[in-house]
């Protein structure tokens, strides 16, 4: 294997795919990033063996051939040769020289037959959605999946297709995102799959924008034209965009039936401006007891009280700010704040629907304008107000 490449394309590529190399692992090759060249194309890979993340770059190739380096040494030595033109050559037993025009530095790489190759994804179906909606919505998505390990159904994001509807869900049991693309361009059968939180978390960071090199500017924000196409089966998923392929096992369990949970009955309304909203709740955290975060509201037609406390350190919030609110009587109401902060942060609108029953059900907050063929929604269950 021999080739020509900027340091900076080189470094660009590697900091993407090293993002899944683990630290430690019972399998020592996965500390190295597996490389292939075939003509000028240069394909890195690397993994935990739940996730792969493939990259390809056009380099000045010479002549091809395999090796696996190691993934950190590489990478530190890489960031201290900026700006250069680096040759790489790989020598018997897997030795790599990589010289620049002032120096040469040998890395010792392993056997790439002993890297493990991500599975191919067999009767597979396929689809593909617009870059700028995966990257919109599975960030507004992810935070309310549950990291618990004991809850594998809900240790990852929803995602169900069908015609003309793309739609993504996740939930921990005490929040639930749901977010629906009614003009969705597919007019296949019905179907789904839930993927896990850290490929969700992949696919956001990587697919976001196009890539740049270390020390240039930022890539430009994609468009909608620009697709992610994803095959999958039960078992696997595989997503491209652009020189980016992640490979990832999916979730093989029930995800709950998160219809029944959503109230239907909520006609206590309020309108609120996020800002003053999202303000007041992060100082009320601050305040508020560490354990629960309870946050505390108390609506009238038109103010919305925002109190929390922590009586083991004698310390509380008390803000008003202006709110509408459709009923006449006094409505009080308590939750998590890190919780509730969460998820008002992860509106654009500029003033939120708050749809209320009762202290003990379930709240809903809504956009006070949706986007054009999109419903979104967040529920989140209120705790005691004690």
């Amino acid at each position: 294997m021999k080739f020509s490449v900027k340091s900076n394309e080189l470094i660009s590529a590697i900091s993407k795919v090293i993002t899944v190399t683990p630290t430690r692992s019972t399998l020592p090759i996965l500390s190295n990033l597996y490389f292939n060249l075939e003509g000028k194309e240069l394909t890195i890979l690397g993994s935990d063996l739940e996730v792969y993340i493939e990259i390809k770059i056009n380099v000045e190739g010479k002549s091809d051939g395999q090796v696996a380096l190691p993934a950190k040494k590489l990478e530190t030595l890489l960031q201290n040769l900026q700006g250069k033109e680096l040759n790489f050559d790989l020598q018997n037993g897997f030795k790599t020289i990589i010289k620049t025009k002032g120096g040469k530095w040998t890395l010792t790489g392993e056997d790439p037959n002993d890297f493990p190759m991500p599975a191919e994804v067999e009767d597979s179906k396929e689809i593909d959605i617009s870059g700028a909606l995966i990257t919109r919505y599975l960030p507004k998505a992810i935070h309310a999946a549950s990291s618990d390990e004991l809850r594998r159904s809900m240790n990852g994001v929803y995602f169900e297709i069908k015609k003309g509807e793309f739609k993504v869900v996740s939930t921990d049991g005490h929040r639930l995102v749901k977010i629906v693309n009614n003009n969705f361009e597919y007019d296949g059968d019905k179907t789904n799959m839930l993927v896990p939180i850290k490929t969700c978390q992949l696919m956001t960071r990587l697919f976001k924008s196009k890539g740049t090199a270390e020390g240039e500017s930022e890539g430009e924000e994609i468009s909608e034209s620009q697709k992610v196409l994803i095959f999958f089966s039960n078992e696997f998923l595989k997503c491209s965009f652009s020189n980016i392929t992640i490979y990832s096992r999916l979730i093989d369990d029930t995800f709950p039936n998160y219809e029944s949970v959503i109230p239907s009955d909520n006609e206590k309304i309020m309108k609120v401006a996020k800002n003053d909203l999202i303000g007041a709740v992060k100082r009320s955290i601050i305040l508020s007891d560490q354990v629960t975060n309870k946050t505390s509201f108390t609506i009238t037609e038109s103010e919305l009280k925002v109190r929390a406390a922590n009586n083991e350190y004698g310390t509380d919030a008390d803000e008003s700010m202006e709110c509408s609110f459709t009923e006449s009587d006094e409505f009080e109401i308590a939750f998590n704040g890190k919780y509730l902060l969460e998820a008002i942060q992860h509106f654009e609108a500029d003033e939120l629907l708050f749809d209320f029953s009762t202290p003990l059900k379930a709240s809903i907050i809504r956009p006070s304008e949706q986007k054009e063929n999109e419903d979104l929604m967040m529920l989140v269950m209120p705790v005691r107000n004690i």
